[in-house]
């Protein structure tokens, strides 16, 4: 995978990412009767931009 494909899924991942963020608890968990949803929501999203994040910062070398 060349560095313009790798910037670009990246980029898209993290997108998606923040997209999720805003629209998942806001209009798809609203009515949500109990805690327990969102909290695991919230777990899942940040094991994943932790995830994320580490693997670009892993792979970026001077």
């Amino acid at each position: 995978m060349s560095l313009d494909q790798q910037r670009r899924f990246w980029v898209i991942f993290f997108t998606v990412i923040v997209l999720a963020a805003f629209i998942l608890p806001f209009y798809l968990f609203n009515n949500l009767p109990k805690f327990y949803g969102a909290f695991l929501f919230w777990s899942v999203f940040a094991i994943i931009a932790i995830i994320g994040v580490g693997v670009i910062t892993s792979k970026w070398r001077e």
